[in-house]
């Protein structure tokens, strides 16, 4: 099993924000999902491919084991990683490219070597005139779309990368690059090496308190403040029996500082129907806070009630059943056909998707493009958003008095109603 630093790279955006956690987390194991070893499947692909020079369809059927788990390399895992593939071989071509490369950043922590401060990098590349440190990360996820600027993960690869090479080069300026090829998105941030080094300072203070023997005592609930934040509680293991954290979605949800327990709902969320717009965009902004505190509290409880320990008004009962099933499809299909049933009574048939189609004709574009006249696709319906998301804001209810002026309809109906009814709701 890889080793893992108590001052990873991964986790940094929690204990770098809120140094108290790592105290915090230490009372849970070590535990990992279907979708983490999938992640680390894809990694072992990409690496084997690099290592190789190989396309990532070199080792479709390959099975790779990932824990008590195992992954079977098929053709949706093969081109995803092929797209990173691709990307990474881009940025490389003509420059010396690094596959999977242990970096230690624990000097600039002011940690002891060898025990925190490390991780591995996926694809490190140091340009042919030896002025630009690049690293590469992949993540294979498709849940949280992550991005390059300022992300202490990337940061402190870097670091770990400079301290190995920075003797060797005199590197100018540092670029860092996420690849998503699950969700088609690649994000980009380049620094001079002086500010990298400015972020390896703030860092390091981060570090020592978080490192601190007295950083958080669990018992008494003394120590460093705890700082919950969307980003930094999203995968913290602690997040179900964090005291700070219930106390924000406490505070949150009734609008009253100090309370500690949420005992009757019903008035907070009628107040909300008197909120000024000020107030909801800070309710607002603390709802994915809230969201990941009741998930947490969730699987706490059932993994409680799971191992056998009682939790308060709480119990375990058997939910809905599942869908039927053939136990045996071929002697279902062979008893089917005995009674004589015709086809299309025993099968359905249906046509392939866009998407399935799209793959079988990738090496005919002249077809593809005769098919592509037949596909439609609905515009996105609207969704709120961060202030700070790229995207260009709408305004339904603009568009719909411009549409009115403009279109003669009947006395209380509007054509395109059904498009923003919810939005207006």
């Amino acid at each position: 099993m890889t080793a893992h630093a108590r001052l990873s790279a991964s986790g940094a955006h929690r204990w770098m924000a809120c140094p108290a956690s790592l105290t915090l987390e230490a009372r849970y194991p070590e535990s990992s999902s279907a979708y983490a070893d999938e992640g680390t499947a894809a990694h072992e692909l990409a690496s084997m491919a690099l290592e190789a020079n190989l396309d990532a369809d070199a080792y479709i059927g390959r099975v790779i084991p990932v824990g008590d788990r195992q992954f079977t390399v098929d053709e949706d895992m093969a081109g995803h990683v092929q797209t990173y593939l691709d990307a990474v071989r881009a940025y490389g071509d003509g420059h010396t490219l690094l596959v999977e490369q242990r970096v230690s950043y624990a000097s600039y922590l002011g940690v002891e070597i060898g025990e925190d401060g490390f991780g591995t990098s996926d694809a490190i590349v140091i340009t042919a005139d030896g002025r630009e440190l690049q690293v590469h990360d992949l993540k294979y996820g498709r849940g949280v779309r992550v991005d390059a600027e300022h992300n202490e993960q990337l940061q402190l690869y870097a670091l770990g990368a400079f301290d190995q090479y920075g003797l060797a080069y005199a590197f100018e300026r540092v670029r860092m690059v996420i690849h998503q090829p699950r969700l088609g998105a690649i994000s980009e941030w380049d620094c001079t090496v002086e500010e990298l080094l400015a972020f390896a300072d703030s860092a390091k203070v981060a570090a020592e308190l978080a490192m601190r023997r007295d950083a958080y005592n669990p018992q008494t609930g003394e120590g460093l403040r705890l700082q919950p934040t969307e980003k930094g509680c999203r995968f913290c293991k602690a997040k179900a029996d964090c005291p700070a954290l219930a106390k924000e979605v406490a505070n949150t949800v009734t609008g009253k500082p100090g309370i500690d327990d949420i005992e009757d709902l019903t008035q907070a969320t009628a107040d909300l129907a008197m909120t000024y717009s000020d107030a909801l965009g800070r309710k607002m902004q603390m709802v994915d806070l809230v969201e990941q505190w009741c998930k947490a509290v969730r699987a706490r409880v059932e993994a409680e009630l799971f191992a056998g320990r009682d939790v308060d008004g709480f119990k375990l009962v058997e939910g809905r059943r599942g869908h039927r099933a053939w136990r045996d499809k071929a002697e279902a299909e062979a008893l089917l056909k005995s009674m004589r049933l015709k086809q299309e009574e025993m099968y359905d048939f249906s046509l392939i998707s866009p998407t399935t189609a799209e793959k079988r004709l990738k090496d005919s574009p002249r077809r593809w493009v005769k098919v592509q006249q037949l596909i439609t696709q609905p515009e996105g319906k609207p969704s709120v958003a961060p202030a700070s998301d790229k995207r260009p804001a709408l305004n339904p209810a603009a568009d719909l008095e411009d549409l009115t002026a403009a279109t003669p309809v009947a006395a209380g109906v509007h054509p395109f109603r059904d498009q923003y009814q919810g939005a207006l709701a």
